[in-house]
């Protein structure tokens, strides 16, 4: 499919950034399409049928390749986290990868694969916390995070584990570079039915959705779906809980913790 997009473009003596234009896609999206960095969206094919006049081959090639496995989506949304400049993240099951501490991250882990060694929890808690190098950019992209009440109150791990992860996310409730808000259970669901949805933007001006559920993700590249997938979560974040007030809540949470038995020795 990239071959053949590079191909007829050539033919057709576009530039990249004409194609992408006439499409109604960026360059950085038109870019990843022709190296095969990024699956091609079903609803671009017509689209370049149109353009190259080539009577539905794009439509036919993805029809043969969409059971084909793509390369790991999650790969692919590592390297956009690197590059972009904003990330706002919705999470409807545990708190947000970039913010998690390492028991958290632990016990969540062990909770997906309880039958996976030591050393094998060890790598992937590695790895998560070395997606935090994207706070040393200066300046680094600025984060925005909305999370559902129910993580709060899920418990991973344990009171104690969960007392440390709320303590370390008081810490990103308001600040330069970023904030976290907590969408309380007396509002719907407002669209967000994916585990984990972020929205991308990049230093281009390409913006883009990642979307995580049960052992699946994708990746949305075309405009049109990108911004109604925004509006999901522009539209719940208008009635989440301002910084301030995701805070106080927490400290609740954390007291409810506090207060549940030990257990015994």
């Amino acid at each position: 499919m990239a071959a053949q997009i590079r191909e007829h473009r050539s033919r057709a003596g576009l530039s990249v950034t004409e194609l992408a234009d006439v499409v109604g896609y960026s360059k950085a999206s038109m870019s990843r399409f022709e190296t095969g960095d990024s699956r091609v969206p079903e609803e671009l094919c017509p689209k370049l049928d149109a353009v190259f006049g080539t009577s539905g081959l794009f439509a036919t090639l993805f029809e043969m390749l969409r059971n084909v496995p793509f390369p790991d989506r999650y790969s692919e949304y590592m390297a956009l986290e690197r590059e972009a400049i904003a990330l706002s993240e919705w999470t409807g099951f545990h708190i947000s990868g970039l913010l998690q501490t390492p028991g958290y991250m632990r016990a969540l882990f062990r909770d997906g694969n309880p039958g996976a060694s030591d050393a094998r929890v060890a790598t992937l808690i590695e790895r998560r916390m070395n997606r935090r190098v994207i706070f040393d950019k200066k300046p680094p992209p600025y984060l925005k995070v909305l999370l559902d009440e129910s993580v709060l109150r899920r418990t991973m791990g344990s009171p104690e584990v969960m007392i440390e992860q709320l303590e370390a996310l008081l810490g990103t409730m308001d600040h330069e570079y970023g904030n976290t808000r907590v969408l309380p259970l007396k509002h719907g669901g407002f669209g967000l039915n994916e585990a984990t949805q972020i929205y991308i933007e990049l230093p281009d001006g390409t913006s883009l959705a990642y979307l995580e559920g049960n052992a699946t993700s994708r990746m949305i590249e075309e405009p049109g779906m990108v911004t109604e997938r925004k509006r999901d979560y522009e539209r719940a974040a208008a009635y989440a809980l301002s910084p301030a007030e995701s805070a106080a809540m927490i400290r609740t949470v954390i007291k409810e913790y506090e207060e549940c038995p030990k257990p015994p020795n």
